[in-house]
Protein backbone atom coordinates (compact mmCIF):
# COMPACT_ATOMS: atom_id res chain seq x y z
CA UNK A 1 0.00 0.00 0.00
CA UNK A 2 2.79 2.38 0.70
CA UNK A 3 4.12 1.79 -2.70
CA UNK A 4 0.82 2.86 -4.34
CA UNK A 5 0.89 6.11 -2.40
CA UNK A 6 4.37 6.81 -3.60
CA UNK A 7 3.30 6.31 -7.22
CA UNK A 8 0.25 8.54 -6.81
CA UNK A 9 2.41 11.22 -5.23
CA UNK A 10 4.83 11.04 -8.13
CA UNK A 11 2.00 11.38 -10.66
CA UNK A 12 0.61 14.35 -8.75
CA UNK A 13 4.03 15.93 -8.56
CA UNK A 14 4.59 15.29 -12.25
CA UNK A 15 1.28 17.00 -13.09
CA UNK A 16 2.15 19.98 -10.91
CA UNK A 17 5.59 20.23 -12.45
CA UNK A 18 4.08 20.12 -15.96
CA UNK A 19 1.61 22.95 -15.23
CA UNK A 20 4.38 25.06 -13.73
CA UNK A 21 6.53 24.35 -16.77
CA UNK A 22 3.65 25.41 -19.07
CA UNK A 23 3.13 28.67 -17.20
CA UNK A 24 6.78 29.51 -17.63
CA UNK A 25 6.66 28.89 -21.41
CA UNK A 26 3.46 30.95 -21.87
CA UNK A 27 2.49 29.20 -25.14
CA UNK A 28 -0.72 27.64 -26.42
CA UNK A 29 -1.38 24.01 -27.24
CA UNK A 30 -2.30 22.88 -30.71
CA UNK A 31 -5.87 22.13 -29.60
CA UNK A 32 -6.30 25.69 -28.26
CA UNK A 33 -4.99 27.19 -31.49
CA UNK A 34 -7.30 25.00 -33.60
CA UNK A 35 -10.30 25.93 -31.44
CA UNK A 36 -9.49 29.63 -31.82
CA UNK A 37 -9.12 29.29 -35.61
CA UNK A 38 -12.44 27.42 -35.78
CA UNK A 39 -14.27 30.13 -33.81
CA UNK A 40 -12.70 32.86 -35.94
CA UNK A 41 -13.71 31.13 -39.18
CA UNK A 42 -17.32 30.72 -37.97
CA UNK A 43 -17.46 34.42 -37.08
CA UNK A 44 -16.04 35.41 -40.48
CA UNK A 45 -18.58 33.18 -42.25
CA UNK A 46 -21.41 34.91 -40.37
CA UNK A 47 -20.07 38.34 -41.33
CA UNK A 48 -19.72 37.39 -45.01
CA UNK A 49 -23.25 35.96 -45.10
CA UNK A 50 -24.67 39.14 -43.57
CA UNK A 51 -22.69 41.23 -46.07
CA UNK A 52 -24.08 39.26 -49.01
CA UNK A 53 -27.65 39.64 -47.76
CA UNK A 54 -27.24 43.38 -47.26
CA UNK A 55 -25.83 43.81 -50.78
CA UNK A 56 -28.84 42.07 -52.36
CA UNK A 57 -31.21 44.14 -50.22
CA UNK A 58 -29.43 47.31 -51.28
CA UNK A 59 -29.68 46.33 -54.95
CA UNK A 60 -33.43 45.71 -54.57
CA UNK A 61 -33.85 49.11 -52.91
CA UNK A 62 -31.98 50.85 -55.74
CA UNK A 63 -34.13 49.09 -58.34
CA UNK A 64 -37.33 49.99 -56.46
CA UNK A 65 -36.24 53.63 -56.32
CA UNK A 66 -35.55 53.60 -60.06
CA UNK A 67 -38.99 52.05 -60.69
CA UNK A 68 -40.67 54.72 -58.55
CA UNK A 69 -38.77 57.45 -60.41
CA UNK A 70 -39.96 56.07 -63.76
CA UNK A 71 -43.58 55.91 -62.56
CA UNK A 72 -43.37 59.42 -61.04
CA UNK A 73 -41.98 60.74 -64.32
CA UNK A 74 -44.89 59.24 -66.26
CA UNK A 75 -47.41 60.67 -63.78
CA UNK A 76 -45.78 64.10 -64.24
CA UNK A 77 -46.02 63.72 -68.05
CA UNK A 78 -49.70 62.80 -67.79
CA UNK A 79 -50.47 65.78 -65.55
CA UNK A 80 -48.59 68.12 -67.90
CA UNK A 81 -50.66 66.90 -70.86
CA UNK A 82 -53.95 68.72 -71.59
CA UNK A 83 -56.90 66.76 -70.19
CA UNK A 84 -58.49 65.96 -73.56
CA UNK A 85 -55.18 64.64 -74.96
CA UNK A 86 -54.33 62.30 -72.05
CA UNK A 87 -55.98 59.20 -73.49
CA UNK A 88 -54.18 59.54 -76.84
CA UNK A 89 -50.70 60.16 -75.40
CA UNK A 90 -48.14 57.38 -75.86
CA UNK A 91 -45.57 56.43 -73.22
CA UNK A 92 -42.35 54.40 -73.28
CA UNK A 93 -42.63 50.65 -72.74
CA UNK A 94 -39.12 50.27 -71.27
CA UNK A 95 -36.58 52.40 -69.41
CA UNK A 96 -32.79 52.14 -69.39
CA UNK A 97 -32.52 52.99 -65.67
CA UNK A 98 -34.13 49.63 -64.80
CA UNK A 99 -32.66 46.14 -65.31
CA UNK A 100 -32.91 44.66 -68.81
CA UNK A 101 -36.26 43.05 -69.56
CA UNK A 102 -38.29 45.72 -67.74
CA UNK A 103 -41.83 46.58 -68.85
CA UNK A 104 -43.86 49.74 -68.43
CA UNK A 105 -47.58 49.85 -69.12
CA UNK A 106 -49.84 52.89 -68.85
CA UNK A 107 -53.62 52.70 -68.89
CA UNK A 108 -55.79 55.83 -68.85
CA UNK A 109 -59.57 55.36 -68.57
CA UNK A 110 -62.57 57.36 -67.44
CA UNK A 111 -63.37 57.13 -63.77
CA UNK A 112 -65.55 55.67 -62.25
CA UNK A 113 -66.83 54.47 -65.65
CA UNK A 114 -65.13 54.43 -69.04
CA UNK A 115 -67.61 57.01 -70.36
CA UNK A 116 -66.69 59.62 -67.71
CA UNK A 117 -65.58 62.92 -69.28
CA UNK A 118 -64.37 64.96 -66.26
CA UNK A 119 -62.24 62.47 -64.34
CA UNK A 120 -59.61 60.04 -65.57
CA UNK A 121 -57.87 57.18 -63.80
CA UNK A 122 -54.25 56.53 -64.76
CA UNK A 123 -52.65 53.18 -63.86
CA UNK A 124 -48.87 52.92 -64.32
CA UNK A 125 -47.32 49.46 -63.95
CA UNK A 126 -43.54 49.03 -63.89
CA UNK A 127 -41.98 45.55 -63.67
CA UNK A 128 -38.50 44.08 -64.03
CA UNK A 129 -36.90 40.65 -63.61
CA UNK A 130 -35.11 39.70 -60.40
CA UNK A 131 -33.24 36.63 -59.21
CA UNK A 132 -36.35 35.26 -57.47
CA UNK A 133 -38.94 36.19 -60.10
CA UNK A 134 -40.38 39.53 -61.16
CA UNK A 135 -40.60 42.70 -59.08
CA UNK A 136 -43.45 45.08 -59.94
CA UNK A 137 -44.98 48.27 -58.70
CA UNK A 138 -48.21 50.00 -59.66
CA UNK A 139 -49.23 53.64 -59.34
CA UNK A 140 -52.86 54.72 -59.54
CA UNK A 141 -53.80 58.37 -59.83
CA UNK A 142 -56.84 60.43 -60.76
CA UNK A 143 -56.72 63.37 -63.14
CA UNK A 144 -59.51 65.93 -63.15
CA UNK A 145 -60.54 68.37 -65.83
CA UNK A 146 -59.58 71.87 -64.72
Amino acid sequence: MVRVRAVSVKIGQSFQNNSIHRQQNGGFTLVEVLAAVMLLSIAMLAILTANSASRSTQLRAVEMAAGRNVADSIVAQIRATPFDSCRAKSFPTQDSSLPAGNKISVSITGYPTASENNLLKAVIKVSWPEANGTRALQYNTLIARK
